[in-house]
C-alpha cells in the first residue's frame, strides 16, 4: 500500500470516532447524500431513461479509467535472493514487504474473516453497499460531520490499484545504458532514498462529485469481472495490497511475519481472525509499536475478537469455534516477528546495487526502487557453504593477530574463468558496531578504499611489459636516489621496507622480493599515465581517479586507495591469461511471473583483455615464483600451494603493506581459476604494530589467510569448482614469447665476462643486446679501479669488473638522479663502506649522501658475479719515523717515534685518522691568538705602572 494510501485509511478511521459537531454542515451533507442517492438510484429507476439522469451519469463518468483496472498490475513484491544454488535465501529486498499469492491457496476462513471485518455484502454487492451509505450518511448528519464511510472492498482496490497504475504511468523508461563495473565505489554521493514515494491523487477527492465517480466506477470494476470469478478476483487483488502492520503488505507477508509461516493453510481460525482485523488500523493494533516501547497485543486481541463476533453473526462459524478462538491467548498463537531476512548482508546488499545497474540497462525505470518492489527471483554467484568456511578464517586470522593491534579482516574469492564472486567477506563481524576498529557494517570489500601498498607493483611492471618499455630483465640499481630537488627536504627519496641497498638486481627480482627502489625506477621509466590507463583497463580505479589523487611515483607503491573487489580483479586478469571478466554477483534474474530476464551467459557483462596472453605470462612467471621455495627464499616456503595429491600447485600471490602500517593486503591465484584477495587493519585507520620483529606484515597475517582459505577453497569439492578439487594446471608459455638466456645481474645477454647466467621469458623482439657493462679494468684489493691512472693506490691486477654506471648511464632514459645514485653506491661499494650510518629515519631531511643505509646482496646471492667498477681514494695511514737523525733511531722503542702522514702502501689496509688527531692541531692552534693577546695586556699593565 502506497503511504497516501495509508494516510488516507488512517484519517478515514479516525473521522469515524471523532465527534466534532456542525449542525448546518450536517444538514448540508444530508441534504446532499439524500440528494445523490435518491436522483442517481431511486429516481434513475423511477424515471428510468430520464434525460437529466443520462447526462449526469455522462458528466461524472467523463474521464475515468478503464473499468479492467486490476488487469496487468504490478503490485510493489518483495524480491528474493537466492545462493548460487537457488535454494539458500539470502535476502530479501523491499519497500513493500509483499509476496503475491493467488486466491487457490487462501484458506476460506481467511476470505470469510476479511468479509466479516471489511465488507459484509461483498459476494452480492455491485460495488456499493447501499444499506452501508445510507448508515453512513445518517452517522455524518448526527455528527455534524464525516465520521463514517462506507467504501466496499471494491472501492478500496480501485484506489490502491488505480494509484499504482497512476504512478506507472508517470514513470516513463529512461535512455538505455550498457552495464559497467564500479571503478569507483562509494565515491557518488548516496542516492535519495528509493522507497520514497510522491503524494498520490487517484481519487482523492472527498467531495460529493468524488464519491460519486468513485461508486460509479465501482460498479462498472464489479461489472467488467462478473460472477463467482470475478469476485474472488477482486478479493485475491485486495488481500495482496493491503496493508497489515509490522512492514507486512498482503496476506502472505502478514502470515509470515506475524507468525512464522508462509503457507496460508496452516494459519488457524485465531490466527486468520487476528490477521483479518489488522487492516483497519494497521499502526493502531500493531502489537509491536512502537518500536522504542511496544504497546503489546491486547488492541489487536480484542479486534481479533470483533472479527469473531461478525463471522458468528454472519453464519461463517458457529458457537463452539467462535468461544474456541475467542479463548486462544496471544502465547498460544506463537507469535513469531520476522521482518527481514538478510544472512549475508555486504554480498546480499552488493547484489543489490548490482541489479540495479542491470535494471537500468533494461530501461527499467527507478531501477533502485524497482529491486526492492519488482518482486524478482535472484540467483547469485555465492557458494554459501564456502562462504562460511571465507568467513571463518578471516576470523580466525584477525584473531591470531590481534596482539599486532589488527582487529578487521575482509576477503574476496572470484572465479576468474568468469568473473563470478564465490566468497565476499565486508568485515570481520557484520553486527559489531561499538567497537569503531572493526564498524562492522561498513563493507570493506564493496565499498571501502584502501591503499594496497606494494600489491600494486604487478600492474606498474605489467603496465612496462605491455608498453615494451621494460622487461623481465631489465636492470635496476638498488641505490637510494633522490628525485627532484637536490635539497633532500625538497626531494622524494623512497626506501625499501628492510631500509637495505641491494645494488645490481633484475626487474623479476624487484617485483618478486617487492623492492620499492628499483619499482619506482620502473615506474619512471614506464610513466605514470600510462600505468594509471592500464590500471583503468584491469578494472581497478577509473584513471581520473587515479590521476586526481596526484600519486606521482608513489603509485606504484599503492598510495592511491583502492577498492579490495577491484584489486583482486585485477589479478584476476594474470589468472585468466590476461583476459578480463567483470567481478559479478549474478547468474540469473527472474520476473514475478517466472520468466528469466537476464542471464550470464547471454547477457552478462561482456570480457575484455587488458593484455595478450603473451605480456600477462611476463607477470605471472614473476608472481608464480613467490610461491616457490626455490626462487623466494624470504616467503615462498609458507606461500606454496599443494594439490590433494601433495604437488606444489603454480600459484601466483603478491604481498601489499602500506608504509604508515594501516593497511596490510595479499592477493593470490590459480592459473586459469580462483583467486583471492584478503585486506587486514582497523576501519578508523589505527596504525598495526610495526615493532621489529614483533609487527605484522602483508607476508605474515594476509598471506596466511590467503594460503588456508585458497587451500579449502580449491582442494575441496564445492558448488563453483563443480563438486570436485581444482586440478593442478599452469599456464603454457604462448605464442609471442621467447626464452633466453641473460647475465644474472646486468640483464643483458651473455657474454663470457657476466659469469653467472640464467633463463628468462621475453616478448618477441625485446631480448636484450650483448653485455657491455662487464670490462677489462685494472683494480686492487678485489674491486677494480676505472683505469690505470687511478688514484686507487695498492697492487695494481688486471680482470673483469662490472660497471653498473655505465648500464644505469647508457639507458637514456633515466635521469642524472639515477646516475647519480649508481655511483654513489659504485663509490662506498669497492671502499668497503657497506654499513650503515647516521639515521635511516632521517634520510629525507638529510639526504642519501649523510644517511647511508646496509649495502647487501639478496638473500640467496653472494655478490654481484664480478667485482664492482670504482674508484679506491687513497687514505692516509700513519707510519713511524725517528725523532733523530741518525741510525736506527727509534729501533726496539717506539715510545721515541713520532708518527707523521706518508703515502699508503701498496696493499695495506689505510685507516682513517682517530677523532682525537682530528680536533687535536686546530684546538692547539686556536689558543696562539688568545696567548699573543694576554701577552699584550700584560704589557700595557706594566707600563702604566
Amino acid at each position: 500500500m502506497h503511504p497516501a494510501m495509508q494516510r488516507r485509511r488512517h484519517r478515514l478511521m479516525i473521522r469515524r470516532t471523532t465527534q466534532r459537531r456542525s449542525p448546518r454542515r450536517g444538514l448540508a451533507t444530508f441534504l446532499i447524500v439524500s440528494f445523490g442517492v435518491f436522483f442517481l438510484f431511486i429516481g434513475g429507476t423511477a424515471v428510468g431513461t430520464g434525460a437529466g439522469l443520462l447526462a449526469a451519469y455522462d458528466y461524472f463518468s467523463t474521464g475515468l479509467p478503464d473499468p479492467h483496472i486490476i488487469d496487468g498490475i504490478d503490485m510493489p513484491a518483495s524480491t528474493y535472493v537466492y545462493d548460487r544454488t537457488g535454494t539458500t535465501l539470502l535476502a530479501r529486498f523491499e519497500c513493500e514487504n509483499r509476496e503475491e499469492v493467488h486466491f487457490s491457496e487462501i484458506p476460506d476462513s481467511i476470505v470469510d474473516a476479511t468479509v466479516a471485518a471489511e465488507d459484509r455484502t461483498f459476494w452480492t454487492n455491485d460495488g456499493i453497499d447501499y444499506t452501508a451509505v445510507a448508515r453512513a450518511a445518517l452517522a455524518n448528519l448526527e455528527a455534524g460531520a464525516i465520521v463514517q464511510g462506507a467504501s466496499t472492498i471494491t472501492q478500496q482496490v480501485i484506489k490502491y490499484a488505480g494509484s499504482i497504475k497512476l504512478e506507472q504511468a508517470e514513470n516513463e523508461p529512461p535512455i538505455s545504458a550498457a552495464p559497467s563495473v564500479d571503478l569507483d565505489p562509494g565515491i557518488n554521493a548516496a542516492a535519495t532514498d528509493p522507497c520514497e514515494q510522491p503524494d498520490l491523487t487517484f481519487l482523492e477527492g472527498r467531495g460529493f462529485g468524488d464519491k460519486i465517480r468513485e461508486q460509479i466506477l465501482a460498479r462498472q470494476v464489479t461489472a467488467a469481472y462478473p460472477g463467482r470469478a470475478g469476485k474472488e478476483r477482486i478479493m485475491e487483488t485486495y488481500l495482496n495490497l493491503i496493508y497489515y502492520g509490522n512492514r507486512s503488505y498482503g496476506i502472505k507477508a502478514a502470515s509470515a511475519n506475524f507468525f512464522g509461516t508462509s503457507d496460508l493453510s496452516t494459519l488457524s481460525l485465531a490466527q486468520g481472525a487476528f490477521l483479518a482485523g489488522l487492516p483497519q488500523l494497521p499502526s493502531y493494533y500493531d502489537p509491536y509499536q512502537p518500536v522504542e516501547n511496544p504497546r503489546g497485543p491486547a488492541r489487536a486481541i480484542a479486534r481479533r475478537n470483533d472479527v469473531l463476533d461478525a463471522m458468528l453473526h454472519e453464519g461463517y462459524i458457529t458457537q463452539r469455534q467462535h468461544d474456541k478462538a475467542a479463548a486462544v491467548t496471544w502465547e498460544e498463537m506463537n507469535p513469531s516477528k520476522v521482518t527481514s531476512v538478510l544472512r549475508e548482508p555486504h554480498f546480499a546488499f552488493r547484489v543489490q546495487r548490482e541489479v540495479a545497474r542491470i535494471l537500468e540497462a533494461m530501461g527499467v525505470a527507478n531501477p533502485e526502487q524497482a529491486v526492492r518492489t519488482g518482486g524478482y527471483r535472484i540467483t547469485t554467484t555465492l557458494d554459501y557453504p564456502l562462504q562460511q568456511v571465507a568467513k571463518e578464517q578471516v576470523k580466525k586470522w584477525v584473531a591470531a593477530v590481534a596482539d599486532k593491534n589488527v582487529h578487521n579482516g575482509a576477503l574476496v574469492a572470484i572465479d576468474s574463468a568468469t568473473g563470478e564472486i564465490v566468497a565476499y567477506v565486508g568485515s570481520v563481524d557484520y553486527y559489531n558496531r561499538k567497537d569503531r576498529r572493526v564498524d562492522g557494517q561498513f563493507d570493506v570489500a564493496g565499498l571501502g578504499r584502501r591503499q594496497p601498498g606494494s600489491a600494486f607493483k604487478p600492474i606498474t611492471y605489467s603496465s612496462a611489459f605491455r608498453a615494451r618499455q621494460a622487461t623481465p630483465a631489465t636492470f635496476f640499481l638498488d641505490a637510494v636516489t633522490q628525485y627532484g630537488s637536490s635539497n633532500p627536504q625538497n626531494a622524494y627519496i623512497p626506501t625499501n621496507a628492510n631500509i637495505k641497498e641491494h645494488g645490481p638486481v633484475l626487474a623479476l627480482d624487484a617485483l618478486r622480493y617487492s623492492l620499492n627502489v628499483p619499482s619506482v625506477m620502473m615506474q619512471y621509466l614506464v610513466g605514470v599515465d600510462v600505468t594509471a590507463q592500464f590500471a583503468q583497463s584491469m578494472g581497478v580505479a577509473s584513471s581520473d581517479y587515479i590521476l586526481g589523487k596526484d600519486p606521482g611515483l608513489t603509485l606504484t607503491l599503492g598510495s592511491v586507495p583502492v577498492n579490495l573487489t577491484n584489486m583482486t580483479q585485477a589479478y584476476s586478469v594474470f589468472a585468466a591469461q590476461g583476459t578480463l571478466h567483470p567481478a559479478t554477483t549474478v547468474l540469473e534474474i527472474r520476473d514475478r511471473d517466472g520468466k528469466v530476464i537476464y542471464d550470464i551467459a547471454k547477457n552478462g557483462p561482456g570480457a575484455t583483455e587488458p593484455m595478450t596472453p603473451a605480456e600477462a605470462y611476463l607477470t605471472h612467471w614473476i608472481l608464480e615464483g613467490n610461491t616457490n621455495p626455490r626462487t623466494n627464499t624470504l616467503w615462498g616456503e609458507r606461500a606454496q600451494l599443494f594439490d590433494v595429491n601433495g604437488t606444489r600447485r603454480h600459484a601466483g600471490f603478491k604481498t601489499g603493506t602500506t608504509n604508515d602500517f594501516v593497511d596490510v593486503s595479499g592477493f593470490g591465484y590459480l592459473p586459469g581459476s580462483l583467486t583471492t584477495g584478503v585486506w587486514m587493519g582497523n576501519n578508523n585507520q589505527d596504525p598495526l604494530s610495526n615493532r621489529l620483529g614483533q609487527g605484522l606484515y602483508s607476508a605474515d597475517g594476509p598471506l596466511y589467510l590467503w594460503h588456508d582459505f585458497m587451500k579449502l577453497a580449491v582442494n575441496q569439492a564445492w558448488d563453483w569448482n563443480g563438486q570436485a578439487p581444482v586440478p593442478n594446471n599452469d599456464f603454457a608459455q604462448p605464442p609471442g614469447v621467447v626464452r633466453a638466456s641473460v647475465c644474472r645481474f646486468s640483464g643483458m645477454s651473455p657474454t663470457g665476462a657476466c659469469g653467472k647466467t640464467i633463463e628468462v621469458p621475453f616478448l618477441d623482439g625485446t631480448v636484450p643486446p650483448r653485455d657491455n657493462v662487464h670490462v677489462n679494468k685494472r683494480g686492487s684489493a678485489g674491486f677494480a679501479t676505472p683505469d690505470a691512472s687511478g688514484n686507487g693506490g695498492g697492487i695494481q691486477v688486471s680482470g673483469s669488473c662490472f660497471d653498473v654506471v655505465a648500464e644505469v648511464d647508457q639507458d637514456g632514459r633515466r635521469p642524472p638522479e639515477m646516475v647519480a645514485a649508481a655511483r654513489r653506491w659504485a663509490d662506498r661499494f669497492v671502499n668497503g663502506q657497506l654499513g650503515p650510518r647516521g639515521d635511516p629515519n632521517k634520510i629525507g631531511i638529510l639526504g642519501p649522501d649523510r644517511v647511508w643505509l646496509l649495502i647487501a646482496p639478496l638473500r640467496g646471492n653472494n655478490g654481484f658475479g664480478a667485482p664492482i667498477c670504482g674508484q679506491i681514494r687513497a687514505t692516509p695511514t700513519p707510519v713511524p719515523t725517528p725523532r733523530g737523525s741518525g741510525g736506527d733511531g727509534c729501533k726496539g722503542k717506539p715510545g721515541d717515534c713520532t708518527p707523521v702522514p706518508s703515502p699508503a702502501a701498496g696493499g695495506i689496509p689505510l685507516q682513517p685518522p682517530t677523532l682525537v688527531g682530528f680536533f687535536a692541531v686546530p684546538a692547539i692552534l686556536s689558543t696562539v691568538p688568545l696567548a699573543a693577546r694576554v701577552i699584550r695586556w700584560t704589557r700595557r699593565r706594566r707600563r702604566r705602572r
